[in-house]
C-alpha cells in the first residue's frame, strides 16, 4: 500500500510541474517571452531596431526600440532568476509637461481598450503600457499584429497630447 501511495504521490508531483514547464516552453516559429533573443530577431525584421538589456530593477530581460517617435521599452515579466519570463509589457514614460495628471491619464483610459496610461504623482509623469501573455508562443503574425496596436497606441499618444496640451508659461 504504502508503495502505491508514493507512486501516486510521485506522478501528482510531476503533474504539477508539467504545466510550468509547458507555460515556458517555446514552440519552434513562435514568439515567446522565454526567449527575448526571438523577440529581437522578430521587431528587427519588421523593421525596428531592437536592443537587448537587463532591467537594472529586477534583472530581467528587456529591449529598448522606437516607434511613432517614442522611444520605449518591453519589460519581460513572470520569470525565473531573469529566464522562462512568460509575459511582455510594452512601455513608454512621459516627463511633467505641466499637464499630466490623474484626470488626464483617466481621460485616456476611458476609450482604450488594450493600453493603459497610469499618473506617477511623484515627479507627474505619465506612463503608457501594454501587456501581452505569450505563454504557448505567438505566431510572428500575431506578433506583427501585437506590435502593430503598440504603434498604433503611441500615434494616437501623440494625437491625445495634441489635443490636450500643456498651459503655456
Amino acid at each position: 500500500m504504502r508503495q502505491v501511495l508514493r507512486m501516486g504521490v510521485a506522478v501528482l508531483a510531476a503533474g504539477l510541474a508539467a504545466p510550468v514547464a509547458a507555460a515556458t516552453d517555446c514552440p519552434t516559429a513562435l514568439i515567446c517571452a522565454a526567449n527575448p533573443r526571438g523577440i529581437v530577431d522578430s521587431l528587427q525584421a519588421q523593421g525596428f531596431k531592437a536592443v537587448l538589456g537587463k532591467s537594472d530593477n529586477t534583472g530581467n530581460p528587456k529591449i529598448t526600440s522606437s516607434a511613432s517617435g517614442y522611444a520605449y521599452t518591453i519589460f519581460f515579466y513572470g520569470c525565473d532568476k531573469g529566464a522562462n519570463c512568460t509575459s511582455l509589457g510594452f512601455s513608454v514614460n512621459f516627463e511633467d509637461d505641466g499637464a499630466n495628471s490623474l484626470a488626464l491619464a483617466n481621460e485616456w483610459n476611458k476609450d482604450k481598450r488594450f493600453s493603459a496610461m497610469s499618473f506617477d504623482e511623484s515627479d507627474k509623469s505619465l506612463m503608457l503600457t501594454y501587456d501581452v501573455t505569450t505563454i504557448g508562443g505567438l505566431t510572428q503574425v500575431n506578433f506583427a499584429d501585437v506590435v502593430d496596436w503598440w504603434q498604433t497606441m503611441l500615434g494616437q499618444a501623440r494625437t491625445f497630447f495634441d489635443a490636450h496640451p500643456a498651459p503655456k508659461r
